[in-house]
């Protein structure tokens, strides 16, 4: 369900006469000689290939899945132990989950203070737009790996100007201003009561451990509950949902660009837009996956264990840069884009329950669901 592109070494040189129906961040991947994961998931984020980012100073892979509607991307990055990466900065976003190790990141403006913190496996930060940071890998022994989601495409295929990207003095003090408390692990809490069930919202700049805070029930489905992060003040946002085994979620859909990592159970997810073919995409640890815009979708949990995910999305509850996701969590009935089970199709049921079952059969796993009307 992915495809890997290799860079070709020429097209795509900034400056050089536009090609038909070209794409700037595809071309400028290029340039920067990585390879771009196109197609619907990527199979395991731990230990899918990297290659040398001299920009960077060390290992990374691009990942442009076709959900994301060329509005954002993700990207791998792998620290070797005791080393560091290059210092950066670019007028785009970027939200970084810590996959494995432990490290630290500085983070500061020209002639300003750096503020430096730690982080370790499970934690989630925002780095502020054009601000200059550097990531460290603090131990002696193991390397470090992130995922990042990026609004990266949307910017450059919209300015299409490398020094205007990375080469930028502009400054945005209202979301970063060198202040010393920045990068706490301190939160607030707001209640969102734009869907279903109210929601707390948790908001800070820095996660420690995305499982030492406090989970909410969530209407995704019986016995599911999670956690909802607003990261750094920005449009890209982040929850994340612990789901038992044995059941599946309710049907929904949403607009492009949210990256569902998955962090444990085994299972899959049924996706298809509407009076289209369904595509089922088998995930585990690791499988990072973006449902296409508009389509519906669900998750069934085909192992015993609990599985869990963490979404790394476009749009935030607080800054929206589409409508499209602005009901996911509502249902149908109430204007929102949630189907609960009760108002399956009994086609849709039929089918749905029947696939689910088969799976759970093949591993033994009990199904956990009380009984929907219709079966």
């Amino acid at each position: 369900m992915s495809e890997r592109r290799a860079p070709d070494g020429t097209a795509g040189r900034e400056g050089a006469p536009p090609r038909w129906n070209s794409i700037y961040y595809d071309e400028w991947v290029t340039r920067e000689g990585l390879e771009l994961i196109r197609g619907y998931k990527v199979d395991d984020v731990y230990t899918v290939p990297l290659r040398w980012w001299s920009r960077m100073g060390g290992d990374a892979v691009h990942i442009q899945l076709d959900g994301t509607g060329d509005m954002n991307n993700a990207y791998v990055c792998e620290i070797p132990p005791g080393k560091a990466l290059e210092p950066q900065r670019h007028l785009f976003e970027e939200l970084v989950y810590v996959l494995a190790g432990r490290g630290a990141t500085s983070v500061w403006h020209e002639g300003r203070r750096k503020n430096t913190f730690e982080w370790q496996t499970g934690s989630l930060f925002a780095l502020p737009i054009n601000a200059w940071y550097q990531h460290f890998n603090v131990s002696g022994a193991e390397p470090v790996r992130v995922i990042a989601v990026t609004t990266a495409p949307i910017m450059m295929n919209l300015i299409r100007n490398d020094d205007f990207i990375f080469d930028n003095p502009a400054r945005f003090p209202r979301r970063y201003d060198s202040q010393e408390d920045y990068f706490s692990p301190t939160y607030k809490t707001e209640v969102f009561t734009g869907w279903d069930l109210p929601t707390d919202i948790i908001f800070t700049n820095f996660v420690w451990d995305i499982n030492a805070v406090p989970f909410h029930r969530s209407s995704r489905g019986s016995g599911t509950q999670g956690a909802s992060f607003e990261v750094g003040e920005g449009v890209l946002g982040s929850h994340t949902l612990v789901l038992p085994g044995g059941t599946f979620t309710n049907i929904h859909r949403h607009g492009p660009g949210a990256h569902v990592l998955w962090l444990n159970g085994e299972g899959y997810s049924l996706m298809w837009p509407d009076g289209g073919e369904k595509i089922q995409a088998f995930w585990r640890p690791g499988t990072v996956l973006v449902p296409p815009s508009w389509w519906w979708h669900q998750h069934a949990i085909v192992s015993s264990e609990p599985a869990q995910y963490l979404a790394l999305k476009l749009s935030s509850k607080r800054y929206k840069v589409n409508r499209l996701s602005e009901g996911t969590m509502r249902s149908t009935r109430n204007g929102g884009s949630m189907l609960l089970f009760e108002d399956f199709s009994p086609e849709l049921l039929k089918e749905v329950t029947g696939l689910f079952a088969e799976e759970c059969a093949k591993r033994g796993t009990p199904i956990q669901m009380e009984p929907i009307s219709g079966v």
